[in-house]
């Protein structure tokens, strides 16, 4: 994996040195949920709330055009979620923070429409703590990394800006994650998962879209 990320950054340092284009691109989003369960009070039921989400992420993205169809670079996320009730004194908060050094290859061109594969391989380390009574309580700690190979449409609006949608229903990835226990770390658990997405059922849902920006310079 080290060679992985110093072959980027290398790839890079050579474009900046280069006439190879660069472009920024990447993401920013926030969430909140919770609700309530409505009881009868003629019954003597009170309302029961629902434990509240709030999320946010970021995920800038750097890369460089070595030719017209190819393209090489990274992005890199991060994320951070609370859970809990109205009570401050107990909730949990789990970060999550990685990079994925990615390649894609444009295939196909429409005029102003594109076509391309994207090769990524995601790095990621979660972390977090819960707070029970007050008390902060470290919580397990995963290191995950794997790869992504799945199919982008892109469409030039200007020679600098250009729209990019990421078809995440369809996709081949594989994930291997290692799971360490706070309390004991030789205490471990080692996951691998390994399969392709393909759903034409999923085409209009918008879950199954990753939809972003580029900038070329």
């Amino acid at each position: 994996m080290k060679k992985v990320l110093v072959s980027v950054v290398a790839v890079l340092a050579f474009a900046l040195t280069s006439n190879a284009q660069l472009w920024i691109g990447g993401s920013i989003g926030a969430s909140h949920t919770g609700g309530v369960e409505k009881n009868d009070p003629l019954n003597g039921g009170d309302d029961t709330k629902y434990a509240k989400t709030n999320r946010v992420s970021i995920s800038p993205k750097i890369g460089v055009d070595l030719s017209d169809k190819l393209a090489v670079g990274f992005a890199v996320n991060y994320s951070t979620s609370t859970t809990g009730k109205m009570d401050k004194d107990n909730k949990t908060k789990t970060n999550v923070a990685g990079v994925t050094p990615f390649l894609r290859y444009t295939f196909a061109e429409f005029g102003k429409f594109g076509i391309l594969a994207e090769v990524g391989v995601p790095v990621s380390y979660e972390f977090g703590k819960t707070v029970a009574g007050g008390n902060d309580t470290k919580t397990n700690r995963t290191l995950s990394y794997g790869l992504d190979v799945a199919p982008w449409l892109t469409y030039g609006v200007s020679d600098n800006f250009s729209l990019e949608c990421g078809l995440n229903f369809m996709a081949l990835y594989a994930t291997h994650s290692v799971e360490t226990d706070q309390n004991d770390k030789d205490h471990k658990w080692k996951n691998n998962t390994m399969g392709i997405r393909a759903n034409s059922a999923n085409l209009v849902n918008v879950g199954g879209l990753t939809i972003g920006f580029i900038y070329k310079f």
